[in-house]
């Protein structure tokens, strides 16, 4: 028996589609004052995924940190094994859409926050940015 699945409509996007385990955050991110670029770990003290890889997960948060250093640490991360495997921002910013599209990691914007909370419950999901849609698999 085929399960319904929730699909949430999201405003832009780029990128190949992917399925891949999530992680969902809360007050930003940037990839440069965020992830550790030796071990890849999340490393903000005391932040409630702090310690936790992210790469080769759909990383989902409210909005995106950092300015033109931000776009060449994702590109760094990726050749190192360490970048998230998409981006999925309510609102992310112009730096981190050429740093993405540089790393050629799938991005996406523009999602209503009504959504945020059925996706910190999801564990895996995919990112189609051709049709505009976030699809919550489990």
């Amino acid at each position: 028996m085929n399960k319904i699945k929730n699909v949430i409509p999201i405003q832009k996007a780029f990128g190949d589609p992917i399925t891949s385990d999530v992680v969902v955050l809360t007050g930003g991110f940037s990839p440069r004052y965020h992830l550790n670029r030796v071990t890849g770990e999340f490393s903000v003290e005391g932040h409630p995924i702090d310690g936790q890889k992210v790469s080769g997960k759909i990383l989902v948060c409210d909005y995106a940190r950092g300015g033109i250093a931000a776009g060449w640490a994702l590109n760094m991360l990726k050749d190192k094994g360490f970048a998230p495997s998409a981006l999925v921002f309510m609102k992310a910013n112009p730096v981190m859409v050429q740093g993405a599209i540089f790393a050629d990691i799938p991005i996406a914007e523009g999602f209503d926050e009504a959504y945020f909370e059925l996706l910190k419950q999801s564990t895996r999901i995919t990112l189609d940015a051709e049709k505009k849609q976030i699809i919550i698999e489990s």
